[in-house]
């Protein structure tokens, strides 16, 4: 993606215009939140990332509540650069004591005569004033959809599920901004002694720390990895071990190529797949650190539906394997706190449609399986449609039958405190 165009091209913009200009993008080409975030200039020093950062995505996290407040003032849809300017300052309002509206809404109106026409600016003013006053009349008893900002389908999909206690908690467990996660078993002591460890290996790290010059070289030398604790469960589930073969499908970006790994201490041979795309450039980059006499590192580029013997005999590798890690694509439900947008791209449709593709990825994922082999199925989804009910539809299939649940669990970000995800292993038994 090209960078984000700004309307003075320096690094010496603020960070208010740049996540204005960048809500402007993701309104006209709705593309994934992510992508337009990294966009941005490197040049752009961390500070200013991190508060362009927290303005961006807190948008994306309240946009039905701002906009519902908006709707009262604004006749005719407003262009897009006008609406963000709006988003933008009412997310500043909402997250703001009432005794700094006043210094906001003027911040705002000035940074506004850079980017609209007096005219504009002056309507921007009359509405920015009303605002405070429709988000105190705002409450959850009268929608917890709109309140939370969360699609009523999937409020009301979640409140069947859960119940309306577990759903409160889950929405406001999204509305916070996640915490960053540095996993390394190399970090220096002087470092260490610095962070928070919250899981063994697992610190968690402050995002303008991110861009420090000896995280960064820690990253560039695969020694760390930027991931949430719930990432880690599905590979502590395979376990795998030096000298074993290890099968990583679905495995770009790498990030639970690189806990196998890890844990295999570059031990072993370990071939991870992934269809060709810009995904798969990042996986090569993130493996290329991962070097040794002991170790055999491949990547397959293949739609693993489409697997056969012959793509892993082409590069002399055997079909089967000890342990085989499918990270399927899904709905990510439970990522909705890390990927504020997801609620806003996800269709009640879409669970269906996850799901037709996540069976036949694990009927695939099990041919590769050697007998009294592993295999871990797992998902960043919270829906039992995605986790649970589809290991048993698994199970009850013909491939299914040469496999035994050994364990299972769906963790919940509102009871596990951290993103949710579902992991099960199975055991081939013949």
């Amino acid at each position: 993606m090209k960078s984000v165009k700004l309307i003075v091209d320096n690094k010496n913009e603020s960070a208010w215009v740049l996540a204005t200009l960048l809500t402007k993008k993701y309104l006209t080409e709705n593309c994934k939140a992510d992508l337009i975030f990294e966009a941005l200039p490197s040049s752009i020093e961390s500070d200013k990332r991190s508060r362009c950062k927290y303005l961006f995505y807190g948008v994306l996290r309240n946009k039905l509540r701002i906009s519902e407040a908006l709707s009262k003032f604004t006749k005719n849809k407003p262009k897009k650069l006008l609406l963000s300017i709006l988003l933008i300052t009412g997310y500043e309002i909402l997250q703001s004591s009432n005794h700094k509206n006043e210094k906001i809404i003027h911040y705002a109106v000035e940074q506004s005569k850079k980017l609209l026409s007096p005219q504009e600016v002056k309507f921007i003013n009359a509405v920015l004033r009303k605002l405070p006053e429709a988000f105190n009349q705002q409450s959850p008893e009268d929608s917890l959809s709109i309140y939370f900002s969360h699609p009523q389908w999937m409020n009301d999909h979640w409140i069947k599920l859960y119940g309306l206690e577990a759903t409160k908690a889950l929405y406001e467990w999204n509305q916070r901004f996640p915490t960053i996660y540095l996993y390394s078993r190399h970090l220096p002591q002087d470092l260490k002694d610095t962070l928070i460890e919250i899981h063994p290996n697992a610190y968690s790290l402050a995002d303008n720390n991110l861009y420090k010059p000896e995280i960064q070289a820690l990253l560039k030398d695969g020694k760390a990895y930027i991931k949430d604790i719930s990432t880690l469960h599905s590979v502590e589930a395979l376990d795998p071990k030096p000298g074993e073969h290890i099968l990583d499908l679905c495995a770009a970006p790498g990030g639970k190529t690189f806990d196998c790994l890890q844990r295999m201490h570059s031990e072993g041979l370990l071939v991870a797949v992934d269809l060709p795309s810009h995904r798969i450039e990042r996986l090569r980059e993130n493996l290329a650190p991962f070097k040794g006499d002991a170790l055999t590192l491949e990547i397959l580029e293949s739609d693993v539906l489409a697997l056969e013997d012959s793509n892993f005999h082409d590069k002399n590798l055997p079909p089967l394997y000890d342990g085989v890690l499918l990270d399927a694509p899904c709905s990510n439900t439970g990522v909705i706190q890390r990927r504020p947008d997801v609620r806003w791209r996800l269709k009640a449709s879409d669970l269906k449609s996850c799901t037709e593709l996540q069976l036949p990825l694990l009927v695939e994922a099990s041919k590769r399986v050697k007998p009294q082999g592993r295999i871990v199925y797992s998902t960043c989804s919270i829906d039992p449609e995605e986790n649970e009910q589809l290991v048993h539809r698994f199970l009850e299939s013909e491939a299914g039958g040469k496999f035994t649940l050994q364990s299972g669990k769906t963790y919940y970000p509102w009871i596990d405190q951290h993103d949710g995800a579902g992991v099960f292993l199975l055991k081939r038994n013949q």
